[in-house]
């Protein structure tokens, strides 16, 4: 995967330091990909070691892996976007080259292969596009159902069983009032999927299958509100129920 991606999907895990490193990395390529890992180690006031444990940690092999993942990303255009259009075309090239590097067949089987799909969204605009996601899967005959409100997931989630599969779409994450449920289907072994904003957070780290989405920061005059586009989200829910359809109709 490439380096970039890699990093935002891991960036919350690291240490302080490993941060550093990383920025050391995305500032220098060249220089990482000239030098040997010990070279590297002392250039960052590091060592051989941590470069390694650092690779492993975003999900590389080894340094060799690291360096050619960097060298190949080199050839990536990162410009910075001019207006809004221009970063919404940004946001969804990051998408797109996320799904190319990104292995959805294990989810897709299990998807097919649950007895019922139960979906949960936990914000307004995740619950439109999550409504949508399970009309196209509707349409695909897989069955499914929306569950609303924390209140009912807690409830339904005494009749999920192994052979069932639920679907978290969120923003962060993090969200407080289903924490308790999801570890309560964590310990029962139900499997969990969970489509989030690039990043560690607690739905991906308790879920058999994660899945991410860019969600870039607007604009705005009311400073202290965050405003973020969730095409991200929707783009990667569209994907999902297209590889579907062509999974059960011509990867079986």
């Amino acid at each position: 995967m490439e380096f970039e991606l890699s990093v935002k999907m891991h960036y919350d895990q690291l240490t302080d330091s490993e941060k550093e490193m990383v920025k050391f990395m995305m500032n220098r390529p060249q220089d990482v990909i000239n030098m040997n890992i010990v070279e590297l180690g002392k250039a960052m006031l590091s060592s051989k070691s941590s470069v390694l444990r650092l690779a492993k940690k975003l999900g590389y092999h080894g340094f060799s892996d690291l360096k050619y993942v960097i060298r190949e990303s080199m050839t990536i255009s990162n410009q910075e976007p001019s207006d809004l259009t221009q970063l919404l075309k940004q946001d969804l090239d990051w998408m797109f080259r996320y799904v190319e590097q990104t292995n959805f067949q294990p989810f897709l089987q299990k998807l097919k292969d649950a007895r019922m799909v139960f979906l949960y969204a936990t914000g307004f605009s995740q619950n439109n596009f999550t409504k949508e996601f399970s009309k196209d899967l509707m349409l695909a005959k897989r069955a499914n159902m929306v569950i609303s409100g924390e209140t009912n997931l807690a409830m339904s989630s005494s009749i999920l069983t192994k052979e069932d599969l639920i679907l978290f779409t969120s923003f962060s994450g993090e969200t407080p009032g289903i924490k308790d449920t999801v570890r309560i289907l964590k310990m029962r072994n139900i499997p969990m999927a969970t489509i989030t904003r690039f990043g560690s957070n607690f739905l991906s780290e308790n879920a058999d299958y994660s899945f991410f989405y860019e969600a870039t920061p607007l604009p705005s005059k009311e400073h202290y509100q965050s405003i973020h586009s969730l095409i991200g989200l929707e783009v990667i829910l569209d994907v999902i129920a297209r590889k579907y359809r062509e999974f059960i109709l011509f990867d079986e």
